[in-house]
């Protein structure tokens, strides 16, 4: 199991194959700073996917107020420009897509969720929110291109409703309930509800064959790149490429003799 305690800023636990990671910086609002944007969060990914233990993931933020408020400003209003992740291009080098991350990833909103952490909400493979949580881009009114999510969601949120909330910046927040109609979010729930629903979706995902996972995963984010057409032959070759895995004779086998199936160990 890899050493997670070295991660500054971030608390991870594992417990029945789901990692539970927490933004650990209460005291800013889980702000992230250039430890978390440079170091812990871009060597997270990685070491989660090597993990053997770890077969789905839930992001969080420490405390009740915030998921995180996004940039550090304190950090950013600094003479050395805080940079995000470990960046090797153009795209942002910080959330799990970014680094092909293959297991499930949720994101558990517990209050405000702004700016750069808005990428681990359009990034998510599940998110849900606490009904006390809420969604804002401060970008414009600090002087900040924050283009990551908003561009990522225009692929299934309306595109005014994402221009609205980068056009207004901090003056103007999206409620939880909010997020869940214009799907930035799948599920709202009391506060106190939030994380024990987060482990029932992960537990309900740690059940399922781990590889058919992967490769649904796979197949669906690949296909937000592309056009239809272009999709469905994609999805066609990654399915020729699972086809003969154990798996797909083990679900139906364990079905018929009612018994928890024995999936095939996957090699990261």
């Amino acid at each position: 199991m890899p050493d997670y305690s070295q991660l500054k800023h971030l608390i991870v636990t594992v417990d029945d194959g789901v990692a539970t990671v927490t933004l650990n910086r209460p005291e800013t609002l889980n702000a992230m700073n250039r430890e978390l944007l440079q170091n812990s969060i871009p060597s997270l990914w990685p070491m989660l996917q090597k993990d053997r233990d770890v077969r789905v993931v839930i992001l969080t933020g420490a405390g009740d107020r915030a998921f995180s408020s996004g940039l550090d400003v304190k950090e950013a209003a600094g003479p050395a420009p805080v940079q995000y992740g470990r960046a090797r291009s153009g795209n942002l080098q910080l959330t799990p897509r970014a680094f092909k991350f293959t297991k499930p990833f949720i994101t558990a909103l517990n209050g405000l969720c702004g700016g750069v952490a808005l990428a681990f909400v359009s990034d998510a493979d599940i998110a849900i929110a606490a009904d006390t949580a809420y969604l804002f881009n401060p970008g414009v009114t600090i002087g900040q291109l924050a283009t990551y999510a908003p561009l990522t969601w225009t692929r299934w949120v309306p595109f005014q409703s994402v221009m609205r909330m980068l056009l207004v910046g901090n003056r103007e927040r999206i409620t939880a309930q909010q997020a869940k109609e214009l799907g930035m979010v799948t599920e709202v729930v009391p506060a106190d509800r939030l994380m024990d629903r987060a482990r029932e979706i992960a537990a309900m995902i740690a059940y399922n064959s781990p590889s058919a996972v992967r490769h649904v995963k796979r197949i669906m984010w690949e296909a937000l790149d592309v056009g239809l057409n272009e999709a469905h032959a994609n999805g066609q070759a990654i399915m020729r490429e699972y086809a003969g895995h154990p798996d797909l004779l083990e679900g139906p086998k364990a079905l018929v003799e009612k018994r928890t199936p024995n999936w095939a160990e996957i090699d990261d």
